[in-house]
């Protein structure tokens, strides 16, 4: 395989419009100290409704959830935050595109299957 090719590819992404937006959007966020408390909170938050949702049904996760959904609520009315989750859709968009493009004809499972859906969002940390 020519990792070479790859390398390319990404500092071609690395240079799109799309990709240095995003990036703008997420300095700008994140230099705003109320939103990074937020989302560390809404992150935290989160990975606790997970944990705990691995224990079944007798675990009562209403109040974990409505507090998560109050911080989502939060954060929808801060403009940086909306920017952000507009760049991100985007990026995200354009990365689909490409996987679509560079997986077409190896197989269908990845090009457009569930698996090839949940493993692009996994490995899209930026």
């Amino acid at each position: 395989m020519n990792y070479n090719l790859i390398e390319e590819l990404i500092e071609s992404i690395h240079k799109e419009p799309y990709y240095l937006n995003f990036q703008q959007a997420y300095i700008t966020l994140m230099n705003n100290q109320d939103v990074k408390s937020l989302m560390q909170t809404y992150e935290r938050l989160n990975q606790e409704l997970a944990w705990r949702e691995r224990y079944g049904s007798y675990i009562d996760n209403n109040q974990l959830k409505n507090d998560i959904l109050e911080i989502r609520k939060q954060l929808m009315h801060i403009p940086e935050f909306q920017d952000y989750q507009e760049k991100l859709s985007l990026l995200n968009r354009e990365l689909d595109i490409l996987s679509e493009i560079i997986f077409h004809n190896i197989s269908e499972e990845l090009a457009i299957g569930r698996m090839g859906k949940v493993y692009a969002r996994h490995c899209r940390k930026v």
